[in-house]
């Protein structure tokens, strides 16, 4: 089973606000399990080569977890997601990173295409997640306007001189849309365009944890992809 197309409505929602979440995609058990073995590989209760820490106590974020792990990889390229990221972009994806979050990031705003070309990405709720822990807030609709790109930096650069971040809030500002919070459920994936302006929301409980799997796409026929990064298919291949 490839996953559930996405109805009439979550495809109309996703490209006039850019971003649409889908509900119980996974279950409880699947997330306590993974939740477990991320703990476990944290504390050091579970070794896996590939996998070091910055500092001891440090709840950063893991990145790109799948080139050396098969737990990683299986999430990534769940079939699961399959339909429903195709219903989105038109054409089959391919996974290209993962970025495991044991914690709220704080983030400033940022758009994701900035760093990965052409991508779309399913952020993963392997827990409850609200404003308490940390969610994501998105500008629904930023992402009909324009990308910020690196030649915006350059010498004659819109932004050449300007912080990234703060570029992006001029970008924020300007879009002159609402802002909203991203509330969801364990299991629930939100699903979301590259352009979308978004961001990670203050901590409120600073003890709380806010286990999230973000996983990045691109499409199949995509030529522009130069990060060197291998492109995972659903049928098992990779280039």
């Amino acid at each position: 089973m490839n996953g559930k197309k996405l109805t009439s409505s979550q495809k109309e929602h996703y490209n006039q606000k850019g971003y649409v979440i889908l509900r119980d995609v996974f279950s409880q058990v699947e997330c306590d399990d993974f939740i477990e073995y991320m703990m476990d590989l944290h504390a050091g209760r579970r070794k896996l080569n590939g996998f070091t820490l910055r500092q001891a106590d440090e709840w950063g974020r893991t990145h790109n977890q799948h080139a050396y792990d098969p737990v990683a990889m299986a999430w990534l390229m769940d079939i699961r997601l399959r339909q429903p990221l195709y219903d989105c972009l038109g054409e089959d994806a391919e996974g290209i990173q993962t970025m495991y979050f044991w914690k709220g990031s704080e983030q400033r705003r940022h758009q994701d295409q900035f760093y990965l070309p052409s991508c779309m990405s399913a952020w993963i709720a392997l827990q409850n997640i609200g404003v308490e822990n940390g969610t994501i807030y998105v500008q629904p609709g930023s992402h009909k306007n324009r990308l910020i790109t690196r030649y915006d930096f350059e010498d004659a650069g819109e932004f050449h001189g300007t912080d990234y971040n703060d570029a992006v809030d001029l970008l924020f500002e300007r879009n002159n849309l609402p802002e909203i919070q991203v509330e969801v459920s364990t299991g629930d994936v939100v699903l979301f365009h590259g352009t979308l302006v978004h961001r990670g929301g203050l901590i409120l409980n600073k003890k709380s944890f806010r286990h999230v799997l973000a996983n990045h796409y691109i499409p199949h026929g995509f030529t522009g992809w130069h990060l060197g990064w291998p492109r995972y298919s659903f049928d098992g291949g990779n280039r």
